[in-house]
């Protein structure tokens, strides 16, 4: 508990406490100006006024008493004292240093009547500034994810924070909690003003109040001791209400995650209702801004809590970069009832073959099974294949351009060289997916030195000897599909036995053990018995799957089974799924462009979308230019954060001119308007120490209540008006009552 001690804003008319030793003086004079002589005739007198001595002398110090008490009270009254923390002996000067926190997540949108939160936010912070003394300073800091520095530096102009202040906007974003405390914490540190005054003006939504583990927890009490050191102040005003509730669209896919010229597109989307029920209403399908009225359907009522999900339809005639988004009727959140999505559609997917044990005759090849798998001839039944195969031998892979693919399938390569590593690594880290076979002429040295690295390279585990015999072929080994979890596998769950046999009873004769290190990230999409047969890995922006045996039927039975090219095609969708699904972020993150090392000179511009719309004409998009780098034989570009959902468009000019669309949508966990109260804070926050209100609308008209903390000048104030009354009425009293006694 700390002990109260008092300061003073004008400490130097503390002299005017001396002006209470005036009665007291003017009493002591006032006895020295008489000589007491003996005289017959007050002798009676003397005698009389024994009577009435005690009377007068409690009447005259009781008015001492009060003159002296006025005269304080004045003076102390005009040197303003405030109440500080014990320790602030040196807090002496006038000045306050106001650091405004004012809270910039995303439900911070929510409409309270005619207005915002945020706008809320913005008129008590306007009114503060407005109402602060004169020499006070301001610092601005938005909770936001990342926070915001406004204002960092203390600022005396109030007209220059009002402004700064009236220019801020919603990042449509959630809020970094340890980031907004350290921002805060760096601006205090800028000042030396010694009383300093933190003013949250927040939701106090609870997904963003969380603390995000001990560790941050652990920060935020440690910058809470440092402001209890600075014997800086918080103030937290709470704009939420208990009782908000809010419908959101949290989700969008679409399915396939590769969309090609003329295929039909699922479009999924989840709707949720956070903090009570919500009837029935209307979803719509809109494609670059074009309402497809055909794809209007029925919201159903949702309880609190629950969700729908709801399932379009669509064809897309051309090639390009889409944005598809699914709206439902607005509600008091409107930022969150659409969600985007960017669905880039392609010709065909396209797919290099490297064969690395070229042969002449029919299905010889290391390729040729999986090229017929992938890419069917034209008059084999069923649906024409959107993936487009090309085929080169292994000593043409270093003298080709990879940047035209989506994904390469690289088969019983011998060995590598370190420059057609290079190669691969800057096709992985564009976004490419790789997909490598083992076989009879792969050297595992070879590969384990310049793609594995220790773990480090590109490959997703190390080659170890392979075992079996393929000459016998009398002691296979058999898939173990880990109970269909993996998405490439996922299809056959839940399959009929016929179906489900095609791919277990696989006979495989010999494969290439893989040692998947420990805590790396790889995913084991089959096995061989205890052994992983094939893995897969992220690495850079794009995927890369190792197979431990053969492409064709040299190792293995697998090519003449059904499961064969439904396999195949599920993984060359899942190696080049990065190059298509990478457009969508989340709001607060950057957009990374990468682009192949020739288009280092290229001039790259990101344009962010409208508040008020997803998509605007380019003139009035807020651009900026960016700034390329080669990096790992890439160019790579990165945005600052997005702070808006909807659609992002980069455009790079000559020499690699194209345009590349992204979507940024605000994280779900917004959505969720759930707030904590004021016991909620102290126990997520347990070593902060601050004041709490919640009536915060008073703080419109008059933000005295914040501005006079501590401060008690006024009570002295109006001690000094109830002195003068007492004393003249006890002047009037004691003269009244001896002029009687005279009578």
């Amino acid at each position: 508990m700390p002990v109260l001690f008092a300061a003073f804003t004008n400490p130097l008319l503390l002299w005017g406490l001396a002006g209470a030793s005036v009665p007291l003086l003017i009493h002591l004079l006032n006895r020295r100006k008489f000589r007491e002589e003996s005289w017959a005739a007050m002798r009676f007198l003397l005698a009389a006024m024994r009577k009435n001595q005690k009377r007068i002398q409690i009447e005259h110090w009781l008015l001492l008493l009060v003159r002296t008490l006025l005269l304080a009270c004045l003076a102390l009254a005009m040197a303003r004292p405030a109440l500080e923390a014990l320790g602030a002996l040196d807090s002496l000067g006038g000045r306050r240093h106001w650091l405004l926190a004012i809270d910039g997540s995303m439900s911070m949108e929510f409409e309270n009547g005619e207005s915002t939160r945020f706008d809320q936010a913005r008129t008590v912070a306007r009114r503060l500034i407005q109402d602060a003394r004169p020499g006070d300073a301001f610092s601005l800091v938005l909770l936001a994810d990342p926070p915001r520095t406004v204002i960092g530096a203390p600022a005396f102009a109030k007209d220059a924070v009002l402004s700064a202040l009236d220019s801020q906007t919603v990042p449509q974003g959630g809020m970094d909690l340890a980031g907004s405390f350290q921002a805060i914490d760096a601006a205090l540190e800028t000042s030396d003003i010694t009383r300093k005054e933190i003013v949250f003006l927040t939701d106090l939504q609870s997904e963003g109040w969380k603390p995000a583990g001990a560790s941050q927890e652990e920060q935020l009490r440690s910058i809470a001791e440092r402001w209890e050191a600075k014997r800086a102040h918080s103030q937290v005003i709470d704009l939420g209400q208990a009782d908000a509730k809010n419908r959101a669209v949290v989700a969008v896919e679409t399915t396939p995650a590769i969309v090609t010229i003329g295929s039909n597109v699922a479009v999924k989307a989840r709707v949720k209702a956070f903090g009570g029920g919500y009837p029935g209403g209307r979803a719509q399908l809109v494609v670059d801004g074009r309402v497809l009225a055909d794809e209007t359907q029925e919201l159903p009522a949702i309880k609190a809590g629950d969700e729908t999900e709801l399932e379009f339809r669509h064809q897309f005639a051309a090639m390009g970069d889409y944005l598809v988004e699914v709206r439902i009727d607005q509600d008091s959140l409107p930022v969150d009832d659409r969600r985007f999505r960017i669905v880039p559609v392609r010709e065909a997917v396209d797919v290099l073959l490297v064969d690395g044990d070229a042969k002449p005759g029919v299905f010889q090849s290391e390729t040729a099974f999986l090229a017929e798998a992938l890419s069917p001839e034209t008059d084999s039944p069923g649906q024409a294949s959107a993936i487009r195969v090309k085929e080169v031998t292994e000593a043409q892979l270093s003298r080709g351009d990879l940047s035209g693919y989506d994904a390469i399938v690289l088969c019983n390569v011998a060995r590598f060289s370190r420059e057609s590593v290079e190669a691969l690594e800057s096709f992985v880290g564009q976004g490419g997916g790789l997909v490598f076979f083992t076989g009879d002429q792969v050297r595992p040295e070879n590969y384990n030195s310049l793609l594995f690295k220790g773990g480090k390279g590109i490959l997703p585990a190390e080659i170890l000897p392979p075992i079996g015999d393929p000459a016998s072929r009398e002691t296979p080994f058999f898939f173990d599909p880990l109970g269909f979890r993996h998405p490439v596998l996922s299809d056959y769950a839940g399959q009929p036995e016929p179906v489900v046999a095609s791919l277990a009873n696989v006979k495989t004769f010999r494969y290439h053990r893989l040692n998947v290190p420990a805590d790396s990230g790889t995913q084991t999409v089959l096995r061989l018995g205890p052994d992983p047969l094939i893995v897969e890995a992220r690495r850079g922006r794009g995927q890369v799957l190792l197979v431990g045996t053969a492409a064709d039927r040299d190792w293995s039975d697998w090519p003449i089974h059904q499961s064969y090219p439904v396999l195949m095609e599920k993984m060359i969708y899942e190696a080049a799924s990065q190059r298509f699904s990478d457009r969508n972020v989340t709001v607060g993150e950057p957009i990374d462009v990468v682009l192949p090392a020739k288009a280092a000179d290229s001039e790259v511009t990101v344009r962010w979308p409208d508040r008020s719309s997803a998509r605007q004409a380019d003139n009035e998009r807020r651009s900026e230019r960016l700034d390329l780098e080669v990096r790992d034989l890439s160019s790579f570009a990165r945005s600052p954060v997005t702070d808006l959902a909807g659609d992002y468009q980069v455009e790079v000019g000559p020499p690699t001119s194209k345009t590349e669309r992204f979507a940024a949508n605000p994280p779900a966990t917004e959505s969720d308007l759930t707030k904590l109260d004021v016991a909620g804070l102290r126990v997520g926050l347990p070593g902060w120490s601050f004041d709490y209100d919640n009536d915060w609308k008073p703080l419109k008209k008059s933000t005295s209540s914040l501005r006079q903390r501590g401060e008690f000048h006024r009570p002295l104030l109006w001690s000094v008006l109830g002195l003068l009354l007492i004393e003249s009425f006890l002047a009037w009293k004691f003269g009244h009552h001896r002029n009687a006694n005279r009578s």
